[in-house]
């Protein structure tokens, strides 16, 4: 009996680790991307709901995830340089490239993301 509470306590304390480094639940791109004062209302990417449906390696240039994002275009590192105005590289290479592709419903409308 004692065995199978440490076997179960590993395999508990192994889902967790694994869980915690699929990164937070969600992130705010003006952090990630360095917009000091946004426009629009601030995007909140529901992250874990993005995992449930893609693999990292749709989104990032490492299996393990990170900030080396993939332009969903090329398949190239995503170099954004500066965020202003609406046809910016995220916009362009990231975000709209993958709900063109995914066929989400208004995935190019401003309020999809900026709620």
């Amino acid at each position: 009996m004692k065995k199978l509470f440490v076997i179960m306590s590993i395999m508990i304390f192994a889902v967790i680790a694994y869980a915690a480094q699929k990164g937070p639940e969600t992130i705010k791109m003006t952090e990630v991307f360095n917009v000091p004062n946004p426009t629009k209302k601030v995007v909140e990417f529901p992250h874990a709901f993005h995992q449930t449906k893609n693999e990292c390696t749709e989104c990032h240039m490492s299996p393990d995830g990170g900030m080396a994002l993939k332009n969903i275009k090329t398949g190239e590192k995503l170099e954004v340089g500066k965020v202003s105005g609406i046809m910016n590289p995220v916009h362009k290479n990231f975000c709209w490239a993958c709900h063109t592709e995914e066929n989400v419903p208004q995935g190019k409308s401003c309020n999809k993301c900026h709620k």
